[in-house]
C-alpha cells in the first residue's frame, strides 16, 4: 500500500527572521523609533560602565538588518540574507527559500511581505561583561509605501544580535504570543542602565540556561517525559510532534525523533528583575521514517521534495528530516523553567528510494 509521510506541521515562527516582529514598549505607536527608545537607567544613576555599543549604533544595526532582510526576501536571496543574519536563524531562512516551490504562493507572499520594526527597546550589556551580543524588544508592522503601517499583532518578540567578523548579525528571534504576552519579564539593569548578562552554565534554582535546548528537544524525543518544563502552549505543541508522530502512517512505517547537534549551539541569557533569566537558544532534531516491509513505502510531501535533488517522486524506504529550531524561555528563581516559543524549520531531507527487486 502506498503511504506518505505525514505533512510537516512546521510551526515556523510567524515571520521569523524573514519577517521579524516583537515587543511592546510603553508608547505603542506605529512609527519608526529613534535611538532614544531604550531601556532607561535608574533615575540619577551615573554612567559608570561603557556599553558594548551605543544605543544609536544598536538602532542603526537594527535599521540595516530590517533593510537587508526585506531586500533578501524580495529577491529570495540566501546570500543576501547572510549579510543580515547568522547562526540558526540564517540556516532556517535559507532553508525556507529552498522550500518555497513546495509552499502555497499566498502563504509565501504573506510570510515575506515587506515589514518594519517599531516600538523598539534596546538592552545592551556592558563591555566589561565580555558578551558579544545585545537584545532588542520590538514589534513588527507592515511596510506600506516605505512607512510602517499596521502592527502584525500584539505579540512581543525578542531579537538577539551577535557580533561577527564583519559586523552584526541577527541570530535568534522569538515571540511571546497571545496570552503569554503577560509573561514578558522585566530585564535587570545595572546602575548604568545596561543589561545584566546571566551565565548560561550557572544554575538558577535547578536549571541552567544552557539546559533549555535539551529540555525542548526532549519534547520531540519523548513527548516531554524527561523534562521539567512547565505547562505552556509551546510545550504542548512541541510534545504533539511526538504524540502524533504515527498519524497517517496506517502502520506501514516506523517513525521516531532523535536529538542532534544544534546548528550554532548558542545560548543567550539575560537576568530578570525577579532573579531569573530570559533565555534564547537554538536546538535541532531529526525525524526518521522507515518502511516496515517490502510492500510499503514512503512518499515525500510537497514541502519535502525541494530538498531532494534526485527522483523526489520516487517511492522511499527511508526518509530522514532534519529540523533546526530556536526557542525562548524563562528560568525563574523559584519554580519550573518554561518555554514560550519554539520555531521549527525543515532544513534538509535525506531520502532512500526503495530497491529494485
Amino acid at each position: 500500500m502506498a503511504n506518505s509521510a505525514r505533512s510537516a506541521h512546521i510551526s515556523r515562527a510567524a515571520r521569523i527572521g524573514v519577517l521579524a516582529a516583537a515587543v511592546l514598549t510603553a508608547a505603542a505607536s506605529l512609527t519608526g523609533c529613534s535611538a532614544g527608545d531604550t531601556a532607561s537607567a535608574p533615575a540619577g544613576a551615573a554612567a559608570t560602565e561603557r556599553p558594548l555599543l551605543t544605543r544609536a549604533e544598536a538602532n542603526k544595526t537594527l535599521d540595516a538588518y530590517q533593510t537587508a532582510n526585506n531586500q533578501a526576501n524580495a529577491k529570495r536571496s540566501a546570500s543576501l540574507m547572510a549579510t543580515a543574519e547568522g547562526g540558526a536563524v540564517l540556516a532556517m531562512d535559507q532553508a525556507y527559500f529552498t522550500q518555497i516551490p513546495g509552499l502555497k504562493k499566498s502563504d509565501v507572499a504573506h510570510t515575506i511581505a515587506p515589514f518594519a520594526y517599531v516600538n523598539r527597546t534596546f538592552y545592551i550589556p556592558p563591555a566589561s561583561s565580555k558578551a558579544d551580543w545585545f537584545l532588542v524588544r520590538t514589534q513588527g508592522a507592515q511596510l506600506t509605501d516605505g512607512k510602517p503601517g499596521k502592527l502584525w499583532s500584539k505579540d512581543i518578540r525578542f531579537l538577539v544580535f551577535q557580533r561577527s567578523g564583519d559586523g552584526w548579525r541577527m541570530v535568534v528571534a522569538r515571540d511571546f504570543e497571545g496570552s503569554d504576552v503577560a509573561k514578558v519579564p522585566r530585564l535587570a539593569l545595572d546602575k548604568s542602565g545596561l543589561m545584566k548578562v546571566a551565565d548560561s552554565n550557572t544554575r538558577i534554582g535547578k536549571t541552567a540556561p544552557s539546559q533549555l535546548p535539551g529540555l525542548v528537544t526532549d519534547l520531540w524525543v519523548t513527548g516531554g517525559s524527561n523534562t521539567p518544563l512547565a505547562p505552556t502552549s509551546a510545550r504542548r505543541i512541541g510534545s504533539s510532534w511526538y504524540t502524533e508522530r504515527e498519524d497517517n502512517l496506517d502502520g506501514h512505517a516506523w517513525v521516531d525523533f532523535k536529538k542532534t547537534a544544534p546548528h550554532a549551539g548558542d545560548v543567550f541569557a539575560a537576568k530578570t528583575t525577579d532573579g531569573g533569566a530570559l533565555v534564547l537558544s537554538d536546538s535541532a532534531v531529526d525525524e526518521t521514517f522507515l518502511a516496515k516491509d517490502l510492500q510499503s513505502y514512503i512518499g515525500l510531501g510537497d514541502t519535502d521534495k525541494p530538498f531532494v535533488k534526485h527522483h523526489p517522486d520516487a517511492h522511499m524506504t527511508k526518509v530522514v528530516r532534519h529540523y533546526v529550531q530556536t526557542e525562548l524561555g524563562l528560568i525563574p528563581a523559584d519554580g519550573k523553567p518554561a518555554v514560550y516559543s519554539i520555531g521549527t524549520q525543515l532544513t534538509k531531507v535525506d531520502a532512500t528510494p526503495t530497491p529494485d527487486i
